[in-house]
């Protein structure tokens, strides 16, 4: 179709925090249609954690999501404490890939 726009769906980004600091940062990111559907997905733990790691892991209750734009501009905070039980969220995406290869930069796999 000429001259049609295509229509692009913003990145974020939920970099894993600690009270000390960024224990993971996201570099790759994930497709939302808007802020609550990226809220949404936080909350169910963004294909990276669940509450019930949370449950088997104390030390994970003091970490949180902290959500941010392609531009890395902060949008919000999410504390592991606050997930949702393992259920899909309305809009969900799709399952992460494995961190370990996307870590850094221009890590070689």
């Amino acid at each position: 179709m000429k001259g049609a726009r295509r229509k692009t769906v913003p990145q974020y980004f939920f970099d894993v925090q600690s009270p000390r600091g960024v224990v993971c940062w996201d570099y790759q990111g994930l497709e939302c249609s808007d802020d609550s559907a990226a809220l949404s997905l936080a909350r169910h733990g963004a294909g990276f954690t669940s509450s019930g790691d949370c449950e088997r892991n104390p030390q994970l209750r003091s970490y949180r999501f902290a959500v941010a734009d392609a531009d890395h501009k902060p949008f919000f905070t999410v504390p592991f404490t606050d997930l949702l039980p393992d259920e899909e969220p309305a809009s969900a995406v799709r399952k992460r890939r494995s961190r370990a290869s996307s870590r850094q930069p221009g890590a070689r796999a």
